[in-house]
């Protein structure tokens, strides 16, 4: 189903009963729950839920005897310390303890018995042997450890902190534009897949949906020892829990086995050993998928957190890989398969053409081939049947779970396919191709014009970046959101150029790769999405015949994988709910463990029995914080006057800005007036000053102080300050967000004043911060901000900025610099000047996804497009 087929609520007749952003909830009908329509201001997303009262019959730290013993084991869990250092810090607490604490512990020994008693709070790892003959047909071991994939959701389902964030049911999400109800999709709970897959099962069952990954990690500095981690995931945890750390976030389940290179050089490259290495991953992992098998056939009842049974069927619902892993997944034969794609059935000729639609694999399709194949009297005749659809004679492991395609759950994975991928490998030497072919001049002026990026608080800095070999996705990343306003002044304007197309390519790339970042979607942007998909196809297709002497091969899988980006997002929800990077992160920590808790030899079985304490601790340590919340909770209950009942009590701190570093001596307005002399920004200060707050009195209706009209002297003084932090609502998913901006004449070494996006009466308008500072009037305080408008007139759109969508604006003289309260400030900017246009600037709209729907608005609303 595509979610424009249930996208808008037409309310015809009815209009006046909705106010404009209106949500409308509509239930799965097994959830018998009738669709409520909620007003906006009260449609909460990803709140915390209500305080609870823990168990206090046992102690939260038990079996620790006390909390100090608790925090003393933690210390030395995260610190790595081995048994002497441990016992020299046991014998230094012992000589300085205090008598006010209960600290037990006085050996080693003590510490490790307590961990062995602690470590039943969880399910420890199984190891197992899988068994699989070999080339020559004799059987051959290979060591899987793995932990209960059942019993770690089942531990989740009842946490007291964990369980109330858990959705069960699918859900429709609409929100009111005026006219219609549009759909909008973000977590996987809100997208297709959840609601067919709810469809199927009994009345009371709930989907329990796992989001595995599986990646080869490097352990060593140089590689050579690597490790196979299993990270599983609740698809039905908010993304805040899901994709974060500790308890409800990814957990590694498994370790899979890894076949020694240097004993299968004599076989690799063939087919039998390609096969060989398949079995081995797939017997090996449905070991772990054997730990739900069952459960997902006829559900099974659990006793969740707040005593209610529910019936659970557990699936895979998403597969977040690589490609290399997606063809193990997928037991496909690869990149040079007749199909080398996991998903569809796209020739291996064909997967640069981007063709509209192709037939999608499924397990029910792929098990009649498999079938047909294994029923012919020949070996010859059977391969022949499975290279037709690049597939390999080895039976999958995904089968054994129930409501599970294997083929369904393989997801597009932007860090391997875009920032790693598309990008790093392939634009970006393209680009270093382009301009090392133009010369030394050239490099010389991009290498500077990436130096002189403005500074941003979410985006690395290159001060070398054409010099410097890279393997971090996110470094390509930001790479790709400002490479187009680094070189759009050097390569030539000209549309059959190399150059100059190739950055048209940047441009449609990034803006696609925007739209599959954003961490909501709606009908809208997922039909803009796919145009921006195509205008990206088109022009990679027009450069590649344009550079087709360079032999530069575009016919890879991960090109054409994108075409399947918005079915996965229709299907699953927003691309970070399968992307491979919240996975990845966890392999530093393998790595740690592997440096620091092994002695390098048979490393899997002491890097899990670190990685299972640590989860241990993790969950004594969340215990004893929502039993340290409680007792605060209960401690301020008990001192509010008005008895409140603790679960009512909630208090947030919510502002739109705040200033901060302030300047300790305050300044006189007559000091800064002098500093019209060397910057004319402050020219007429004190009148500007004077004319907006009696200009707010006037508006507001408020009684000037003593009657009369503000007039500040030259000695009165104002505070200066040189940050501001600014809380705003994301165009993207409506959710608070905050930028980190400065004004400040010395900011590590630099002058750093960042620019903002103001909202004025007319219109909003960008501008740059020149002077932070609050004033007192009567006992009313004014933050306000000195700021240089950036809203003069551009001028006829130039052609080269239609053809890079660039959004220019153009700097107001200095001393037109005007005075805003601060609340003006919707959010932070960041422009780039235009080095061919004195004054003029670009607005780089791809430094988030909010700036980038912002600036596609003032496009749409100029006429643009």
């Amino acid at each position: 189903m595509n979610i424009a087929d249930n996208s808008e609520a037409n309310v015809a007749g009815g209009v006046a009963a909705n106010n404009v952003d209106d949500i409308r909830v509509e239930y799965h009908p097994n959830a018998g729950i009738p669709p409520q329509e909620i007003p906006f201001a009260k449609f909460a997303r990803g709140h915390r839920p209500r305080a609870y009262k823990p168990d206090v019959s046992t102690d939260p730290w038990y079996p620790f005897r006390s909390c100090l013993d608790f925090e003393f084991a933690e210390l030395a869990l995260e610190a790595a310390l081995n048994k002497e250092q441990v016992n020299r810090l046991l014998r230094l607490m012992k000589s300085i303890r205090s008598a006010g604490k209960v600290f037990t512990l006085n050996e080693y020994n003590d510490l490790q018995s307590t961990w062995r008693a602690a470590s039943h709070r969880m399910t420890a790892f199984t190891k197992e042997v899988v068994c699989i003959n070999s080339m020559d047909g004799e059987p051959q071991e290979f060591t899987m450890y793995y932990r209960s994939l059942w019993d770690w959701a089942c531990g989740l389902l009842k946490h007291p902190s964990i369980g109330p964030h858990f959705v069960f049911d699918a859900q429709h999400l609409f929100k009111f534009d005026g006219s219609s109800f549009i759909r909008f999709i973000d977590e996987p709970w809100t997208a297709n897949e959840f609601w067919n897959i709810q469809s199927r099962l009994p009345p009371d069952g709930k989907v329990l949906p796992f989001i595995l990954y599986a990646d080869k990690a490097k352990l060593s500095s140089f590689g050579r020892q690597k490790g196979y981690p299993v990270v599983a995931r609740l698809a039905n945890l908010p993304v805040s829990i899901r994709n974060g750390e500790g308890i409800g976030g990814g957990r590694v389940v498994g370790w899979l086995p890894i076949i020694c290179v240097k004993e299968t050089k004599e076989h690799s490259g063939k087919t039998r050993f390609a096969n060989f290495k398949n079995a081995v991953w797939h017997e090996s992992f449905r070991k772990l998928l054997q730990t739900i098998e069952k459960e997902s056939q006829t559900g099974c009842w659990v006793n969740c957190w707040d005593g209610i049974p529910r019936r659970f069927f557990p699936i895979v619902l998403i597969l977040s890989a690589d490609y290399e892993e997606q063809a193990v997944m997928a037991l496909i034969r690869g990149v040079k398969s007749n199909f080398p794609c996991p998903i569809c059935l796209i020739p291996r000729d064909h997967i640069s053409d981007f063709p509209a639609q192709c037939e999608l694999r499924t397990t029910e399709n792929v098990l009649k081939v498999l079938e047909d194949a294994r029923s012919q009297d020949t070996q010859e005749k059977k391969e022949q049947i499975l290279i037709q659809q690049g597939l390999r004679d080895v039976d999958s492991a995904f089968t054994v779970v129930a409501n599970t395609d294997v083929y369904r759950a393989l997801s597009w994975d932007q860090l391997h396919a875009n920032f790693s991928g598309k990008f790093g490998d392939h634009l970006w030497t393209e680009l270093l191709r382009i301009l090392d072919k133009a010369g030394r001049q050239t490099m010389a002026t991009v290498e500077k014009n990436f130096s002189m990026m403005p500074r941003w608080h979410t985006l690395n800095h290159f001060d070398e970046a054409l010099s410097i070999s890279y393997t971090d996705g996110q470094k390509f990343e930001d790479l790709s959101k400002i490479v187009v306003f680094a070189c759009h002044d050097v390569l030539p304007q000209n549309t059959e150029k190399e150059g100059y197309l190739l950055l048209r390519c940047l441009r449609a790339y990034i803006e696609f790769d925007l739209y599959t970042t954003l961490e909501l979607h709606t009908t809208h942007t997922i039909a803009a999405g796919r145009e921006a998909l195509s205008t990206f196809n088109a022009l990679m297709q027009k450069f590649a015949q344009k550079t087709d002497n360079t032999k530069k091969n575009w016919n890879f899988p991960k090109n054409h994988m994108r075409m399947h980006a918005f079915d996965d997002i229709e299907a699953k929800g927003v691309t970070r709910n399968f992307n491979t990077m919240p996975n990845e992160k966890m392999h530093g920590p393998l790595k740690e463990k592997y440096q620091k808790r092994t002695n390098f030899k048979n490393v899997a079985q002491q890097i899990l029995d670190v990685d299972h304490l640590e989860a241990v601790s993790e969950l004594i340590r969340c215990r004893i914080t929502d039993y340290d919340v409680y007792l605060s909770s209960m401690e301020t209950a008990m001192r509010s006057s008005g008895g409140n009942d603790v679960d009512d009590v909630e208090q947030e701190d919510f502002f739109h800005v705040r200033l901060g570093s302030r300047v300790k001596q305050p300044l006189a307005l007559g000091a800064i007036e002098q500093r019209s002399t060397t910057d004319k920004a402050f020219t007429r200060f004190r009148a500007k000053l004077n004319e907006l707050l009696n200009r707010h009195f006037e508006i507001t209706g408020k009684p000037l102080p003593g009657g009369k009209h503000i007039q500040f002297q030259v000695d009165s003084e104002i505070t200066e300050y040189r940050y501001i932090k600014v809380n705003f609502e994301s165009t993207t998913d409506w959710c608070q967000y905050t930028d980190h901006l400065r004004c400040n004449p010395s900011f590590h070494g630099h002058s750093h004043y960042d620019c903002v996006l103001l909202k004025t009466a007319q219109r909003d308008i960008f501008g740059r911060l020149v002077f932070l500072f609050q004033c007192m009037v009567g006992d009313e305080t004014f933050p306000l901000a000195l700021v240089q408008p950036y809203d003069a007139p551009t001028g006829p759109r130039l052609a080269k900025d239609v053809h890079l969508n660039l959004w220019r604006v153009r700097e107001q003289p200095r001393e037109s610099a005007e005075i805003f309260s601060v609340r003006s400030i919707i959010c932070g900017a960041l422009l780039y000047p235009d080095h061919t246009r004195l004054g003029e600037h670009l607005v780089i709209d791809t430094i988030d996804t909010d700036m980038f729907l912002r600036v596609q608005m003032m496009h749409k609303a100029a006429g643009h497009h």
